[in-house]
């Protein structure tokens, strides 16, 4: 079978699913027999490489497995396929796993050979795990049916993966995919023969690219997680506790006037004393103002982010705020209202879709705590959600700037 030189890293099931699906159509012996084994081992042991694979009956409860019931051995046009769970595992067949002289190859194969030692002990080897060398030629998949598909632009079934490889008869089907499986690790370990290595540093290059990426995917998986719960509980007039692109805050909707009241009292903090609050872009910031004066139109500009580089946060106080609780707002109607970039927060706030009132996590009066390791106890068993992103960060946060802008475009800096 002809196979690329150049191999992808990934594949996706969706293209995996268009190939055209091929099959093992060499020879394919069932040995159910005692008296089969001997002329079977023989024709193996003249094969100088091996596919290898074994089944088992599939276990749906939690704790049960069952032996392995079927290891099927294939050369390139003829596969063995010994039914263990009718015939044992006899000694000359596992002394095959032993033979120095031919070369074994598996995927996942650890797994496989420690079940076959468990029905009769020997020493592997000359056995090759498809998994431990698919990455020299720049694959990083470990499935058997994306490996094929990457090597040969073929796919091969998993259909018959699940049935019962202890019936008292294998199906024609249950035998195809046995020794297609069995025959596809062979004829990908001998593609690969044919294929160049990758150099050393690349592939250790490769490989840790990868590890990074699957990091950042599962802290992407606990994110979006930590977000959904922080919002059901601002839904619900809940009180979070959460990173923002500036300090620890204390958070709550903006618009629900009893979830203020409550961000409050949890605070200890007079009421009457205006409150920011964050929102996911400078289109939200027009839903919670009268009008945006042009100086506060230009600030957002300058403070958004320019290639991926973001200013110091800043915070702008509109004149005449509305469609918000008025007990966050100033004597004078006004509200300071920040655009936050930082991505939990932003997300935060779009998921939420309203604004986020942001405030630092402390109780009314003691310092503002600089990091989530400074923060009071009490005060983390007072509200009713932490957020679990960002707690490890050790850098000491900033507050944002404020300036204040006036209707008549008049600006004030309150913080630099």
């Amino acid at each position: 079978m002809e196979h690329a030189k150049q191999f992808s890293q990934h594949i996706s099931k969706e293209l995996v699913n268009l190939m055209p699906l091929v099959a093992f159509d060499g020879e394919t012996v069932i040995v159910d027999h005692p008296e089969q084994i001997d002329e079977a081992v023989a024709y193996l042991r003249d094969c100088p490489v091996l596919g290898i694979d074994t089944e088992s009956r599939p276990s749906f409860t939690r704790g049960t497995h069952y032996p392995t019931a079927l290891v099927q051995i294939a050369s390139v046009d003829r596969c063995y396929l010994f039914r263990l769970n009718k015939i044992g595992f006899p000694p000359n067949l596992a002394r095959l796993f032993s033979d120095r002289r031919i070369c074994k190859v598996g995927l996942a194969f650890r797994d496989d050979l420690n079940g076959l030692r468990r029905l009769h002990d020997f020493k592997p080897q000359n056995c090759v795990d498809l998994q431990s060398i698919v990455a020299r030629y720049g694959i990083l998949e470990l499935g058997l049916q994306k490996i094929f598909a990457i090597v040969f632009g073929k796919k091969i079934s998993k259909s018959q993966q699940l049935t019962n490889w202890e019936a008292d008869i294998l199906t024609p089907e249950q035998a195809r995919y046995a020794a297609t499986d069995a025959w596809a690790t062979l004829l990908i370990y001998n593609a690969l023969q044919d294929a160049v290595a990758l150099p050393k540093r690349e592939v250790e290059r490769m490989k840790f690219a990868e590890r990074e990426a699957q990091v950042r995917h599962q802290l992407d998986i606990n994110m979006h997680r930590d977000i959904d719960h922080a919002v059901e509980v601002l839904q619900a007039g809940g009180v979070i506790l959460y990173p923002t692109d500036t300090v620890w805050g204390l958070g709550c909707d903006a618009t629900n006037d009893e979830a203020v009241a409550k961000l409050f009292r949890l605070k200890q903090r007079d009421r009457g004393r205006s409150m920011l609050v964050l929102v996911d872009s400078a289109e939200a910031v027009a839903k919670y103002t009268a009008g945006v004066p042009d100086a506060a139109a230009n600030l957002l500009e300058v403070s958004a982010p320019e290639e991926g580089v973001s200013p110091k946060p800043l915070t702008i106080i509109y004149p005449d705020a509305c469609n918000v609780s008025r007990d966050i707002l100033a004597d004078d109607g006004s509200l300071g209202i920040r655009v936050t970039y930082e991505r939990f927060s932003n997300l935060l706030c779009r998921q939420l879709g309203k604004p986020l009132v942001s405030t630092s996590a402390n109780f009314s009066g003691r310092p503002t705590p600089k990091t989530f390791c400074e923060i009071d106890g009490k005060l983390l068993e007072a509200v009713d959600y932490v957020c679990h992103f960002r707690r490890s960060d050790t850098k000491p946060a900033r507050p944002s700037s404020i300036i204040k802008v006036g209707a008549n475009n008049e600006i004030t800096i309150i913080r630099s």
